[in-house]
């Protein structure tokens, strides 16, 4: 659950076409899980000869459904502290 607390959502404007989305920094996501970003040619900029950081999001989203375990059982054991105290204060 570290590694996706490190992430950050950000929310961003197309330059090509001005349409708006989400998603998460390619370089950010480098510095937590180096695993999930690599760089390619993409074809909106095939003409620059350049590679681009890119996020393989099934790499990421692996950890979201961890991380969304683990609070799960988190939120399980304190219900079951809550009930033990209100069983001591009733």
């Amino acid at each position: 659950m570290q590694k996706v607390s490190e992430l950050k959502g950000v929310t961003f404007e197309w330059k090509k076409d001005g349409s708006e989305s989400a998603g998460l920094i390619a370089q950010d996501v480098e510095k937590v899980l180096p695993s999930a970003v690599k760089e390619k040619e993409l074809p909106f900029h095939a003409d620059d000869d350049q590679e681009y950081k890119v996020v393989d999001y099934d790499q990421v989203t692996a950890l979201l459904v961890e991380a969304i375990k683990e609070l799960k059982e988190e939120n399980k054991q304190l219900r079951a502290d809550i009930e033990a105290l209100k069983d001591i204060n009733s």
